[in-house]
């Protein structure tokens, strides 16, 4: 009797992993789709920003006509804000919050209002990235697949990271950095489950890539020799170099929010600062416009000054602050990259040219680690982005101490930061805290729960372990079960206590 409730139950696993592999396949075409518009859209808009760049030179009147473009793209921008506040920002938070039952937005009405407002602040010069969209509007497909496939609440958290997981990938071409993203970042728990669908629907949406932007990779960069161990305390000291600038980064986007608190602008009007900044930029500093793709090659084929650089640093990371925190849509993740990239070319020029290209892959990954502290994202991403797979030795050391050095340093991660200020912002309506919400969380091997009945634990008052998987194998819970470590829980209790249990589960 117990063999034939075994096998019951594995075949049971079984058409669950098959069902959560085929919707990852639904979802990744979705998402690969309308990731793949939005890029086109982002990438059209972009090239129009730099020709203006070029053509406003002509003549102040083109100036003028372009100041009262901009203003009316701010305004759009406000408006666009002012009636969707979930589609602002990366989304990347939002997503986060998704996740763990603490947000419930609207999906189609975030997708429509994400590409159109990342299409505004783009054709604006704003220095946004496609990426945080890119996920946002990934995570949004994955829950319309849900809906209209009518599944529970606890399927639709897996289609929500496996369309997370496609963004990623459609966005920067990175199955692989898609899928640990959305682990690392997203739903910060690993599950045979959520790899078979976060898998599946990265690699659908990749493949959906490949067709429209070629196998070509995102940044291209000469080959470069494999690097001796004499070059490795120089990358130590970039790690440290760059968890010092990731932590002037993370401190500036909370000056920047401040700043913009104080002004105390109408949402309407708060995009304005940016716009406007963008206009100055337009005629002084055009390079800095966008996202700042193309200026990998521009340093990667032209011999800059320190001075330049240091400048070109600066420059860029405060517009792309100042764009961000306007509260636009749009991300953080590219610019950041470029910033990065800036970085290892200033650091490069105490060294041989041939070096060049390496020191701005590993500027590029360790400064991402410093700001979001995702060290294995970001190792693999660049893998992905650049297509150089012989530098995992000279990344992960240069991640390492990006990342040590941050956390030394004390500042926040910069999506957890992001995820903290939507959550007190009291965007979610007072009719939704009593809703009850399903959440999953894994028992870690150095947690004081282990080895304890479910009885024996003090939960939070009105919480139910409804399910326990335990190695691939669904367990009803009991009073006198016993937890083990790599237990998955899933749980259900009412929205307003997801927080603190979060913070008493993770404190044991």
């Amino acid at each position: 009797m117990k063999i034939n409730n075994i096998n019951n139950i594995e075949n049971k696993n079984m058409k669950i992993e098959s069902s959560l592999l085929l919707n990852g396949i639904l979802v990744g075409i979705f998402a690969g789709v309308v990731g793949a518009i939005y890029r086109l859209l982002i990438g059209y808009s972009e090239k129009l920003v730099h020709f203006t760049a070029e053509y406003i030179k002509s003549g102040i009147f083109y100036k003028f006509i372009l100041l009262i473009i901009l203003i009316i793209l701010a305004l759009i921008s406000g408006f666009l804000l002012k009636r969707e506040p979930m589609a602002s920002g990366s989304g990347i938070p939002q997503v986060s919050a998704e996740i763990t039952g603490r947000l419930n937005s609207n999906p189609l009405k975030v997708l429509i209002y994400k590409i159109t407002g990342g299409l505004v602040a783009s054709l604006g010069g704003l220095s946004l990235g496609r990426e945080g969209p890119s996920i946002q509007l990934g995570a949004m497909s994955g829950k319309l697949v849900s809906k209209l496939l009518r599944r529970n609440s606890v399927d639709e958290k897996y289609l929500i990271t496996s369309g997370a997981s496609a963004g990623l990938s459609i966005a920067f071409g990175a199955p692989l950095a898609g899928v640990l993203f959305s682990i690392e970042e997203v739903h910060k728990n690993v599950t045979k489950k959520i790899i078979i669908g976060c898998f599946s629907a990265a690699v659908v949406a990749n493949i959906i890539g490949q067709y429209i932007f070629s196998l070509k990779p995102v940044f291209s960069f000469p080959d470069i020799d494999y690097v001796t161990p004499s070059i490795y305390p120089w990358i130590v000291i970039l790690g440290i170099l760059l968890g010092i600038f990731g932590t002037f980064y993370n401190n500036t986007i909370k000056i920047l929010y401040k700043f913009y608190e104080k002004l105390n602008l109408n949402i309407v009007f708060r995009p304005q600062v940016a716009f406007l900044t963008s206009f100055i930029l337009f005629i002084l500093c055009p390079i800095v416009l966008g996202s700042g793709h193309g200026l990998v090659s521009f340093l990667l084929e032209h011999k800059l000054s320190i001075l330049f650089l240091i400048t070109l640093y600066f420059v860029k990371t405060l517009f792309s602050i100042i764009s961000f925190t306007s509260g636009v849509a749009g991300g953080i993740f590219l610019p950041i990259l470029i910033q990065g990239a800036i970085l290892g070319t200033l650091f490069s020029n105490f060294f041989d040219s041939k070096y060049t290209g390496l020191f701005i892959i590993l500027a590029m990954s360790g400064y991402l680690t410093a700001i979001v502290r995702s060290p294995i994202t970001s190792v693999i991403l660049l893998f992905e982005m650049t297509q150089k797979l012989n530098y995992f030795l000279p990344i992960a050391l240069c991640c390492l101490f990006a990342y040590f050095t941050a956390n030394i340093l004390g500042t926040k991660p910069v999506y957890e930061y992001l995820l903290d200020r939507i959550l007190t912002s009291n965007k979610i309506k007072d009719n939704e805290v009593d809703m009850e919400v399903e959440i999953t969380t894994t028992i870690t091997n150095d947690s004081t729960l282990i080895g304890k009945a479910i009885s024996e634990i003090q939960w939070t008052k009105n919480t139910l372990v409804s399910n326990i998987e335990r190695s691939g194998r669904e367990i009803v819970p009991k009073g006198t079960t016993i937890l083990e470590a790599n237990d998955r829980l899933t749980v259900i209790m009412p929205k307003r206590e997801v927080d603190e249990f979060l913070k008493k589960f993770n404190d044991v």
